[in-house]
């Protein structure tokens, strides 16, 4: 078995843990290619001395066939795995070192119970749909894919501006808010969640578009279809530019930009084990739906 491992952020109360789950997996008999940042470490240099290195998606691509991708960190660690994989199609499997992990299916504690689910093919592979950005004036971006969301906001904190939106060319309405979210299902439970957007199932072939801090009390989140075209012209009196974010990349975009958003031509391969579901992760990791009643009528019934 050959696996990638990309480890972002570096964290003294990680250290242990990631050289024991890299040791761990050597003796296992797993072949591993590291990206470039494990190398830089002094208490992780013996282990992967004799290991692949990668730093980039054109690099990652060389080496290939590569069984699965482990990020270890949290979400924004693997969504920084995410543009390395692009569309080489690699099986993603998140290890969660962070706090909420969402995107994340194996734990500290259970990273070896795990990886036994994993060499057993105890498990099922979840395809996560993308967001693909265009514009009509060139963006310094390094990749035009989302899995989460694209974000448009105020340059200015202090600021709101107006945010017209178009969806298959039909005018949906100009948003005066902070700004506006185009989230997958993916991203529902992420920077949509907190704007007060609707929790999406993975699985579901929609989008969702999200003000932030909307400046008008009779505007509300909307769904629309994942294979709707949506455009996007940010207007403001204060400046001539915006912000502008895929994922965890930003960038400031000049208000003559108009955006276009559609659905990206590939997809993302997420490993996702027996023992777990979506609703179970939602019910953990965001405390949803918890009751009292809910707790006392499982322990009668148990």
């Amino acid at each position: 078995m050959k696996i990638a491992v990309f480890y972002r952020k570096h964290s003294e109360n990680d250290r242990e843990f990631i050289v024991d789950a890299l040791q761990y997996l050597i003796e296992k008999g797993v072949e591993l290619v590291v990206h470039e940042k494990l190398t830089q470490k002094s208490y992780l240099k013996k282990i992967v001395e004799d290991c692949p290195v990668f730093s980039s998606s054109e690099e990652l691509k060389t080496i290939t066939p590569i069984d699965f991708l482990f990020s270890f960190g949290g979400d924004g660690s693997f969504i920084a795995a995410i543009k390395l994989v692009g569309n080489l199609n690699i099986p993603m499997v998140g290890i969660n070192t962070g706090r909420i992990g969402f995107l994340t299916t194996i734990t500290k504690k259970n990273f070896e119970q795990q990886f036994q689910m994993l060499c057993e093919e105890n498990f099922i592979i979840e395809k996560r749909r993308l967001l693909h950005l265009d514009a009509d004036t060139q963006l310094p971006l390094e990749n035009h894919f989302a899995l989460n969301d694209i974000t448009v906001k105020a340059k200015d904190e202090d600021s709101m501006c107006a945010i017209e939106v178009r969806v298959n060319d039909i005018h949906v309405n100009t948003y005066w808010a902070d700004g506006l979210i185009v989230a997958t299902p993916t991203g529902s439970t992420a920077y949509s969640l907190s704007c007060g957007g609707s929790i999406i199932h993975p699985t579901s072939d929609v989008n969702i578009i999200t003000p932030i801090a909307s400046h008008t009390l009779n505007i509300r989140p909307i769904i629309v279809h994942a294979n709707d075209e949506i455009k996007i012209k940010v207007h403001s009196r204060r400046t001539t530019h915006f912000s502008l974010a895929l994922d965890n990349e930003r960038i400031i975009a000049p208000t003559a930009a108009t955006l276009i958003i559609k659905k990206e031509d590939f997809e993302i391969s997420m490993v996702r084990f027996h023992n777990t579901d979506f609703f179970s992760v939602i019910r953990e990791k965001l405390l949803w739906g918890i009751d009292l009643r809910n707790t006392i009528i499982h322990q009668i019934t148990q």
